[in-house]
């Protein structure tokens, strides 16, 4: 069937133009040359030619409906992690269970579309298993499923693990939501070898100079009753702490709790070790490295408040986490005078319609008090926009808009982690003012907001450095939600609190006033690529990167590694990519203008030995996975009876879409061909009977 752009009741006038035409050329004219029955072969091809494309002009539109089928789609996630070749069946894993494998994937492919995935350090799509990853994140490949797949034709989920993940959720729970059919394969071991493994080390991350902290270290062992092994604690490459570990049963544990005092500012490395004993099938977990960072002094916060708000309480029970910061919590009628005595000062829905706390902010501005700033429908907007915090709120009505936060990918004062970013998508709204919002060439917004399905650039979370101060401000009233999101998604307040870290470092960090700045991290995991941002000033601290920058990295054994930053909008970048575990310093430098600068620095690669702490194979959480949609678990010798399972199963099958296409005429070649065809026969036609 078709339709035309205008009505159909041209059509008749069409097929009149066409004949008119016609009548006007042949009936009227009295040619003699023409024979009777050319002038009627001609008269009808005219009218044809003429008429087509008069009924072109109404732009007709032929409608068809399409039929397509949908194989069905088999995803495989390989667990692609270093435990599985530890343990008797290593030869297997390494030879015979690659070629099984490949052969399963291509029985699948000639029947289905298959889209296998590496389950390893990070979630990526392949086949090609190497069994080098340094950890396991199941719950990774679920979520994928549920995101990616939403509405495609998913016939069934296939999981090859030994079932130990050691990062991310529980993997049972998020299958869970799965309608899928997930036929597991158990691969791994469950047999328990000869084996003494540092098992977990408990210490705080942050500790103060001259004080004593302790250090805890659970020492675990099986089957080596009677045996003897050395706890060594290392610092600076010295040993500052042994014991002998009397092994006195076959399922043997203790901890082992030790004080040492924090003699050094810094980053400290210490390594933990346990002497080899005879026999046990791994040493990689003999040893265990953790970083410390020793700080001179504590940073006093005070977080002042218009009126009690839960917002209040989840900042302080983020901070509260961590012994970088002292805080105490003020009404703003009760904050003492003695306001130069705190690093950071949090103002809570202040300036408000009830208190303009003058005071407050005209000392934070003379001391230069790093401050951030948290509004809400207390607020006074007008006396707010007074201070010079980077952003103005012009507000129209008394009205507050729902705004989901919307990560500025091109953000870059502190480096934002991917599990936050993710968690950024995920958060519920805040309430923020209606109006407009106006930011300053010093501020930058870590946060937009996304009002329902609308992204805009209105700011949501906003840092500032100016001459006097730091700043922050939070432009929505409901953080306090954020915080118990996390911990309904993830269990965990961690990226929460690493939103509220990073802010507060931001804000208690001095500014640089160099022109060429480098910032990296201290510690990188081993699976981790080592990246390093830098920024380049003129004279008037504007963002220039024309210069080349290069960086030289120097292992602790004198190698040295050389690198040219690759320019990004204003800024540099350099990803140096992995590097193998060690202690490297490095060396930053470029020049302009006949000025030439150079930074240093020194970062540590920590091993990831996360593998090896748990070896015995969890072949009920693989059944327990099959079973939640009546699939069915299957031994790793066995993967040709996968094929057999999912092509029994008749519930995995082709989906046919019947699809509507519309198509215009004016772009049909046959039409143009056969209006081509008329118009040469009509002229043939003349010509040979001589007329012209």
């Amino acid at each position: 069937m078709f339709s035309t752009e205008y009505s159909l009741w041209f059509t008749p006038l069409c097929v009149l133009l066409g004949l008119g035409y016609a009548t006007i050329l042949y009936i009227k004219s009295d040619k003699p040359e023409l024979p009777l029955w050319v002038k009627r072969i001609a008269f009808v091809a005219r009218t044809l030619a003429v008429s087509i494309i008069a009924f072109l002009l109404l732009n007709p539109i032929v409608k068809r409906v399409t039929k397509e089928s949908e194989k069905p789609i088999i995803l495989v996630g390989i667990d692609n992690s270093s435990s599985l070749t530890v343990g008797k069946k290593t030869a297997f894993y390494q030879g015979q269970f690659k070629e099984d494998l490949q052969t399963l994937l291509g029985k699948l492919k000639e029947d289905y579309i298959v889209e296998p995935y590496l389950i390893g350090d990070t979630l990526r799509e392949g086949s090609t298993v190497d069994f080098e990853d340094r950890q396991t994140n199941l719950s990774d490949f679920f979520e994928q499923i549920e995101t990616v797949y939403a509405n495609r034709n998913v016939g069934a989920v296939v999981l090859l693990s030994d079932g130990i993940f050691n990062t991310g959720n529980n993997p049972y729970y998020i299958a869970n939501q799965s309608k899928h059919p997930i036929y597991t394969v158990s691969m791994g071991d469950t047999s328990i070898y000869k084996d003494i493994l540092i098992s977990r080390i408990n210490y705080n991350k942050t500790v103060y100079r001259n004080n004593f902290f302790p250090i805890e270290v659970l020492v675990r062992a099986n089957k080596l009753n009677a045996q003897r092994s050395r706890l060594t604690v290392y610092h600076d490459n010295e040993a500052i702490y042994e014991k002998d570990i009397q092994i006195s049963s076959n399922n043997f544990s203790e901890w082992v709790r030790v004080n040492f005092e924090a003699k050094k500012s810094g980053l400290q490395r210490f390594r933990i070790t346990l002497s080899e004993v005879k026999e046990e099938i791994t040493k990689d977990n003999n040893v265990k490295d953790i970083f410390i960072e020793v700080i001179d002094q504590r940073k006093k916060v005070a977080i002042v408040y218009n009126a009690p708000h839960p917002d209040v309480a989840a900042i302080s029970r983020a901070l509260e986490s961590s012994e970088v910061y002292q805080v105490e919590t003020f009404p703003v009628d009760k904050f003492n005078d003695k306001i130069g005595e705190y690093d950071i000062i949090v103002l809570h829905q202040l300036p408000s319609l009830k208190n303009s706390a003058a005071h407050i902010n005209a000392t934070i501005q003379r001391l230069g008090i790093p401050c951030l700033y948290i509004l809400g429908q207390q607020s006074n907007y007008s006396q707010f926009n007074q201070l010079n915090t980077g952003v103005q709120v012009l507000v129209n009505k008394e009205m507050t808009n729902d705004a989901f936060p919307l990560y500025n990918q091109s953000y870059a004062t502190y480096t934002v982690t991917s599990p936050l970013q993710q968690l950024f998508s995920n958060l519920p709204p805040v309430k923020v003012p209606f109006g407009n919002f106006k930011m300053s060439a010093s501020a930058s917004a870590l946060l937009y907001q996304k009002i329902g399905s609308v992204s805009t650039v209105y700011p949501l979370f906003v840092f500032n450095q100016s001459a006097e101060n730091k700043t922050a401000v939070f432009l929505g009233d409901g953080l306090w939600r954020w915080r118990l999101y996390d911990f309904m998604m993830e269990n965990h307040h961690e990226e929460f609190d690493e939103l509220i870290f990073k802010t507060f470092q931001y804000l208690s960090t001095k500014a640089d006033k160099s022109f060429f700045r480098v910032m990296g991290k201290n510690v990188f995991a081993e699976n981790e690529n080592i990246h390093f941002d830098a920024e380049l000033y003129n004279q008037n601290y504007e963002l220039i990167n024309d210069p080349e920058a290069l960086m030289t990295i120097t292992s602790s054994d004198k190698k040295i590694y050389s690198f040219a930053f690759s320019r990004n909008f204003k800024t540099y970048q350099l990803d140096a990519g992995l590097f193998p575990e060690g202690d490297y310093t490095w060396e930053a430098k470029t020049s302009y203008n006949d000025e030439r600068y150079t930074k240093t620095g020194r970062f540590s690669i920590e091993k990831i030995n996360i593998e090896t702490v748990n070896l015995i194979a969890d072949y009920q959480l693989m059944t327990n996975l099959a079973s939640l949609n009546n699939a069915k678990n299957f031994p790793d010798d066995s993967l040709s009876s996968v094929y057999d399972a999912i092509k029994e199963n008749k519930e995995i099958k082709s989906i046919v879409h019947y699809n509507k296409i519309h198509t215009s005429l004016l772009d049909s070649i046959l039409l143009l061909i056969i209006i081509m065809m008329l118009f040469a026969a009509e002229w043939f036609l003349r010509k040979w009977s001589g007329a012209y």
